[in-house]
């Protein structure tokens, strides 16, 4: 690992039962750099992931992390419980004393939604509510997978800009997509 690396991954594989999901990847991410990784569905872009979070074992490889790295993780099922209120998934999200809540409610036009259940909102409002994670995190790495899903244009830009502005103050981004996004990105296809 260099100075300014976040996380570096060596001849990284996994495998399910005999089927190859991906073999020797081997990749570095550092401060103010994202990496888009690419793929059809199936080709293993959420096990990477989770491979690069330590949820998941590779087959082989490595992945080594700046010390004490704290990870901003925001996975494509949103985690928001769904027979709660917006405003008790946002006080279980540990988010209520945040500084600058008030404000992304009302960017994202959910403040209107906070006594509603979340079962009630659309998928579009779920997954803003999923965002403000993303949008109030501290972290020096964010993971994310697919992000852009469900979102309007207004939201999708915005995002687009959150995104760009927390890699110029340094933040590293791993995330997966298949919606075209404007963030300057090196691209990692999973071919299987």
């Amino acid at each position: 690992m260099t100075d300014n690396s976040l996380i570096t991954a060596k001849t990284i594989s996994y495998k399910i039962n005999e089927n190859k999901l991906f073999h020797n990847l081997s990749f570095e991410l550092g401060e103010g750099c994202a990496l888009l990784i690419k793929g059809k569905n199936g080709s293993g872009k959420s096990t990477l992931l989770r491979i690069i979070l330590g949820i998941t074992v590779p087959t082989k490889g490595n992945i080594y992390k700046a010390a004490s790295i704290q990870i901003c993780y925001l996975g494509h099922k949103n985690a928001l419980k769904s027979y709660l209120t917006m405003r008790d998934n946002i006080d279980l999200m540990q988010l209520k004393n945040h500084k600058e809540l008030n404000y992304y409610l009302d960017l994202l036009s959910l403040k209107k939604h906070l006594d509603v259940t979340v079962s009630s909102l659309s998928f579009g409002q779920q997954k803003k509510l999923a965002l403000l994670r993303v949008f109030l995190n501290t972290s020096k790495l964010l993971i994310l997978d697919e992000p852009f899903v469900g979102l309007d244009d207004a939201t999708h830009e915005q995002l687009t800009n959150f995104l760009s502005n927390e890699l110029i103050m340094g933040k590293g981004l791993i995330f997966t997509s298949h919606i075209p996004c404007e963030i300057k990105a090196d691209s990692l296809v999973l071919i299987n």
